[in-house]
């Protein structure tokens, strides 16, 4: 809901996406159960009026759209970061990215030819100036271009922001979803949790971020070393997709909490 506020989203935007999201969803069942998704057979199922039916699946295209060149575009920045790290023609054998010249220049490989590789075609100008925004490089005496972040994560108010938003709790949502839901012959995905066994103080979490930022950095630079060794191998189109996220996050105290603590710290 801050987000919702803070991108001034009302009340019958939020309804219309939860209506698409459920018709979605039920359209997809029915073909799953051989039955046919008709305008009079969702609108009777979901108790919707009929126009209102036509009009949310006529939207559906440009949403479907819209959400694939944004995802496209976040794609394209994680994958040139990736190769700037991994590949050998723009990193040093112990995986530090290499500076780029911004002009051709004897003996160094320049940010044209990272774009070209990672994205043929696109703007280098505007990656640039993407990249710059997300704090993932630096320009050094206007000749060099410095990598300091592997990650990208969209600065500014940016639509963008909220599809990656939308991505990630869809991702870990989906993932439960799976591991109730799962027939016994399919695998559980992976998930695991760790919390503090209590309440404990604010300054803790300084201290796991900084461990966190560094430690778990590494392995997560190691799996995806591998992961993309092993993507080429098991390659197919059309296919899935699959991924992995990991992130910090805080539980707001409850209601008990809240009325306990004065007297647990009186006594």
């Amino acid at each position: 809901m801050p987000v919702v506020l803070s991108y001034g989203i009302t009340g019958p935007d939020i309804s219309e996406v939860f209506k698409s999201l459920y018709l979605e969803t039920l359209a997809k069942r029915l073909k799953e159960q051989g039955r046919p998704a008709t305008v009079a057979r969702l609108a009777l199922m979901t108790g919707l009026p009929r126009a209102e039916v036509d009009k949310l699946r006529a939207r559906k295209a440009e949403r479907r759209e819209l959400r694939s060149l944004t995802t496209q575009r976040f794609h394209l920045f994680a994958s040139l970061l990736a190769m700037w790290h991994d590949d050998s023609q723009f990193s040093t054998p112990y995986g530090a990215p290499l500076d780029l010249s911004l002009q051709p220049e004897r003996g160094f490989r320049t940010f044209s030819e990272i774009v070209e590789s990672a994205a043929p075609g696109s703007n280098v100008s505007l990656v640039l100036d993407e990249l710059l925004a997300a704090g993932c490089v630096e320009v050094h005496a206007e000749k060099f271009v410095r990598c300091i972040n592997r990650v990208f994560i969209p600065s500014g108010v940016d639509v963008s922001r909220i599809v990656r938003l939308g991505q990630s709790v869809g991702a870990m949502v989906s993932t439960l979803v799976h591991n109730v839901f799962r027939d016994p012959s399919e695998p559980a995905y992976f998930e695991r949790a760790l919390m503090t066994g209590g309440t404990v103080k604010r300054e803790f979490r300084i201290v796991a971020l900084k461990h966190l930022n560094t430690a778990l950095q590494e392995v997560i630079e190691q799996i995806d070393r591998w992961w993309e060794s092993k993507e080429e191998e098991y390659h197919e189109s059309p296919g899935a997709r699959y991924g992995l996220q990991a992130f910090f996050y805080e539980e707001p105290p409850s209601d008990t909490d809240i009325e306990t603590a004065p007297q647990a710290a009186a006594g």
